[in-house]
């Protein structure tokens, strides 16, 4: 679609929205002349009608394959006959002249959907637009409405209405199927009172704002969603042909491109356009800009991972926009006074106090087959010295062939082997058994591995007690901090300053110094300390965000998280495909 196309398909709606505006007054105008002069005779007659039609409807067993629903959270979920039964089957879009004005509020707000990250094709806009158009015809030569598409209007405005809101709260993205697995915290508000006091107050949009999440980090993305709307809407930026490396003192028509890519992106500024096709100091710095934004080696040097990020269309990015949105709706609106936050996708960790980053280390975090929670908890403890308590799929899955393999195997890895956890004896002694009977299927051993410095949880472990049974914990393979890519673990997360994070938690107890830390430590011991006040811990999947600088970030998709389904259209473009 060319730019003059767009310009008039959008003249076109915005004609057809002006004229449905004037027709919805001059309806009103005329049902309010009509009703003066008729002397109130047949007040109340197509309401009542209506509320009966409706009734009938939402008795009937198989409403939800009369009503379009488009997931769990609409009329599946029987928000729409509640919302309909609670007021007693009368109509909330319509009077006894015809639909009401804030049908046009209502339909403003979803068809600017797109701002949010969502579809408005998802509510049944064309739909209800030509039952719209269908409705102002026939009151337009003065013939009464049809009263079955006066139904129809309003179970679908009201359908449309909670399925718009359930996705503003709750997400687009049913994570119950797409992330089995995932404990994700849900902000929660009666859908149903949220629509009957839109109806009552006339105050559509507003309604519907206030379930807009409001931290900031989700109105950044949506600022970027516009501009990268607007970049794909002028062309999007040029793919650059393969070749050599490209960096500074590099030139020809491929250095051209790579600067006009720059541009378009922002990551080269207009101080720094020309024309020549040199790879100066300032293309240099915004090579080296556009690598920081996105995770990748900042070399300032064009070479295949460069060239193959830059190479991925507007679109994707757009669509990836839109998810991270998605998701941020699963966090809570109040993150907290002062609270831990993981990203997995940056493999980062950040702890916040009142709005200011005051502390950010590597992680290490789950394999693609082990993957890391996204969750919101407490944590309400720590651990000196903890054990190990391995997990049974690690044990079979892991362990026992090394232990068929070689039998000194646990004692070398200071690993003890017991009947089930309560058993705080000796253990079981390896030797005693024949390992060549023990299968995957039926492990019938608890393995524990004691503190010491080649314990798998290091030697501080960090408890927020959760659905997945995950921490933060220290670790002795610390060589692995110096990688790009950082996910190596079982699930858990693993960072790069315990004892910094640990003397942060226990600030509140004075005698809990980096030193008395240490020294707890070198005892070998076991020791739970407890923290004086619970400290809120975010673990989120974050492949587009807005860093503290106001910079739009991306990272690799580790865990392939963003290629579920989630089209998206925007100014006549549509970006359906996961890896598009």
């Amino acid at each position: 679609m060319t730019l003059r196309d767009h310009f008039y398909r959008n003249a076109w709606l915005d004609f057809q929205i002006i004229m449905r505006k004037i027709i919805s007054i001059a309806i009103a105008t005329a049902g309010i002349i009509l009703f003066v002069f008729t002397g109130f005779s047949h007040a109340g007659t197509l309401s009542e009608e209506m509320s009966r039609h409706i009734a009938g409807r939402i008795k009937d067993t198989d409403i939800s394959a009369k009503i379009i629903c488009i997931d769990r959270q609409s009329c599946k979920s029987v928000l729409v006959p509640k919302f309909y039964i609670d007021r007693k089957f009368k109509p909330a879009w319509s009077d006894d002249f015809g639909p009401l004005p804030y049908v046009e509020s209502f339909l403003a707000v979803i068809r600017e959907a797109s701002r949010e990250g969502l579809r408005p094709d998802d509510y049944h806009i064309r739909k209800i637009e030509l039952i719209l158009t269908g409705l102002y015809e026939r009151i337009l030569v003065g013939e009464s409405p049809d009263i079955v598409k006066l139904m129809e209007l309003d179970l679908m405005l009201s359908d449309a209405f909670l399925l718009y809101a359930s996705h503003l709260l709750y997400g687009r993205i049913d994570h119950h199927t797409v992330y089995p697995g995932w404990v994700i915290y849900q902000r929660s508000a009666d859908l149903t009172a949220v629509l009957s006091n839109a109806i009552a107050s006339e105050e559509i949009e507003e309604s519907l704002a206030g379930l807009i999440p409001f931290h900031s980090g989700y109105a950044g993305l949506k600022e970027k969603l516009v501009s990268y709307r607007r970049i794909a809407e002028n062309g999007g930026w040029p793919q650059i042909p393969k070749g050599p490396k490209m960096k500074k003192g590099s030139h020809g028509h491929r250095v051209a491109i790579l600067r006009q890519r720059l541009l378009v992106s922002g990551d080269l500024d207009r101080a720094g356009e020309n024309t020549h096709d040199v790879f100066d100091q300032k293309l240099e710095e915004a090579v080296q800009r556009f690598q920081k934004r996105h995770g990748l080696k900042t070399d300032g040097t064009v070479g295949r991972s460069t060239m193959e990020t830059m190479n991925i269309p507007v679109e994707k990015r757009i669509r990836q926009i839109a998810l991270n949105m998605d998701r941020m709706r699963w966090l809570p609106d109040d993150l907290g006074d002062r609270y831990v936050f993981v990203n997995i996708a940056d493999f980062h960790l950040e702890v916040v106090e009142d709005g200011r980053e005051v502390m950010t280390m590597k992680i290490i975090v789950g394999k693609r087959d082990w993957r890391s929670c996204v969750l919101s908890a407490k944590m309400s403890y720590l651990e000196l010295n903890p054990y190990w308590k391995v997990p049974d799929s690690i044990a079979t899955k892991e362990i026992l062939p090394k232990i068929k393999k070689n039998p000194e195997y646990l004692a070398r890895r200071n690993i003890k082997m017991f009947r089930n956890w309560n058993d705080q004896g000796e253990g079981i002694d390896p030797k005693t058994v024949d390992w060549s009977r023990i299968g995957t299927n039926k492990f019938p051993y608890r393995l524990r591995q004691e503190p010491g410095p080649g314990n798998a949880l290091g030697r501080i472990k960090f408890i927020f007690p959760n659905e997945c049974e995950i921490y933060l914990h220290d670790t002795p393979t610390r060589h692995l901090f110096g990688r790009q890519r950082r996910d190596f673990s079982h699930g858990c997360i693993r960072i790069e300053k315990p004892i910094e994070l640990a003397t942060y938690l226990l600030r509140d107890k004075p005698t809990w110094t980096s030193k008395k830390i240490l020294a707890e430590i070198r005892k070998g011991k076991r020791q739970v300390v407890m923290l004086s006040n619970l400290f809120d811990v975010h673990i989120f999947y974050g492949t587009a965000w807005l860093d503290r600088g106001g910079t739009l970030q991306f990272r690799n998709d580790i865990y392939h998280i963003d290629e579920v389904p989630y089209t998206l259209t925007f100014g006549g473009v549509q970006t359906a495909a996961a890896n598009q």
